[in-house]
């Protein structure tokens, strides 16, 4: 994991499931990733930082805008995103790499915590605690999550 704060990292260690922290390597530079096939991205890359990961690697975004497919012998998976309930309007947004009524799940986020007039503060780093509640929260209001294509 790439991250200049080790606070963040330990974070990520913590939520993960016990097998599976071996699997974690703490990293301030994008060049630590040369040998990795499955690169998680939450912030944009450039193509010289694409350029290190090595063939057949799977970048996969959760960074607005996606990242440029620059790579041809690597695979690029979808934005997360959500359909919005049919029942839904008025809404006066559009998402430039998403069909009709979808929309990035930072933005379905944000939308779900506005209907259940949540209080708390919604930006920024994501808090794992409220990732079940919020899930939950969206199905109640009939979003619907967009499948990967690939």
């Amino acid at each position: 994991m790439v991250t200049l704060s080790r606070e963040r990292y330990e974070g990520v260690v913590s939520d993960c499931a016990a097998e599976f922290r071996h699997n974690l390597v703490h990293s301030t530079e994008v060049k630590d990733g040369r040998d990795c096939q499955c690169w998680v991205v939450g912030r944009f890359l450039s193509a010289a930082e694409q350029a290190i990961a090595p063939a057949g690697t799977t970048f996969h975004q959760f960074v607005v805008p996606p990242l440029d497919e620059i790579r041809k012998d690597c695979r690029y998976t979808s934005l997360p995103a959500f359909t919005v309930p049919p029942a839904a309007q008025g809404f006066k947004s559009c998402e430039m790499t998403m069909g009709r009524r979808n929309v990035h799940a930072c933005h379905a986020g944000a939308l779900v915590h506005s209907l259940e007039a949540w209080k708390h503060h919604e930006v920024g780093a994501i808090d794992a605690e409220r990732i079940d509640l919020t899930w939950e929260a969206a199905m109640k209001h009939g979003f619907a999550l967009v499948p990967d294509p690939l």
